[in-house]
């Protein structure tokens, strides 16, 4: 089979795949089944991603299960693609210095969408923002599923001054969080450290914690572990 023989079938081919991908998707949302993190992703609104059309993230799913990963362009004149896709996670990268993770929280009533996009790269520290969803998007309160850590809780201080000197080198802290691919734990990481001088950054890694800080689910809201 000649080269251009061979992309044509698989362009028909990831064609049948999206049809029926399609049909699959709606046929599970609408039976009330549990949503998956591509349902998640594929059906997400504008107002929370809105940089890929749901075509496009379409078209991404079915290349993925194809075994082929589809880069896409998106509004920022750019590509994105699937970087990792299960049941309950979905990592995409948006641009070269941002990324979006999708992961499905079991929840007694009912699934929570978590949706960590970060940002970052050589000439600016990694951030992420960090936002909760029930499966129609309606936005939930993140201080009650997650409290975000204050800057003492990244360090062990010995005395009051060390804690004072902390807080004098790091006047914006930025922060990454990493969701677990497989469970549902979630890990938060300072990262403000490599744009501080080089004193502020001898002083940060004297006293972080270098394993950060990691948050346990529980059904209903993430808990930091001791």
């Amino acid at each position: 089979m000649t080269e251009s023989k061979a992309h044509k079938v698989f362009g028909v081919l990831v064609a049948l795949s999206a049809l029926i991908t399609g049909q699959a998707v709606y046929a599970k949302s609408e039976s009330g089944k549990s949503m998956t993190a591509s349902e998640a992703f594929a059906e997400m609104p504008v107002s929370v991603l809105d940089m890929v059309d749901r075509s496009r993230r379409l078209d991404m799913l079915d290349y993925y299960s194809a075994d082929s990963i589809a880069k896409v362009p998106n509004t920022m004149e750019g590509v994105s693609y699937l970087e990792k896709v299960t049941p309950d996670y979905l990592k995409v990268c948006l641009t070269p210095v941002s990324t979006m993770t999708i992961k499905i929280l079991p929840s007694k009533k009912g699934e929570i969408v978590m949706v960590a996009y970060t940002v970052g790269g050589n000439d600016q520290a990694y951030d992420t923002d960090l936002k909760f969803f029930d499966t129609s998007f309606n936005e939930l309160k993140r201080d009650k599923i997650l409290r975000s850590p204050e800057l003492d809780q990244f360090f062990d201080y010995p005395d009051k001054e060390s804690r004072k000197e902390i807080s004098d080198a790091i006047t914006f802290p930025t922060v990454m969080y990493t969701p677990d691919v497989e469970g549902a734990g979630i890990a938060a990481e300072l990262t403000v450290g490599k744009f501080l001088s080089l004193d502020g950054r001898k002083l940060l890694k004297k006293y972080i914690k270098p394993t950060g800080l990691r948050y346990r689910w529980d059904g209903s809201k993430f808990n930091l572990e001791k």
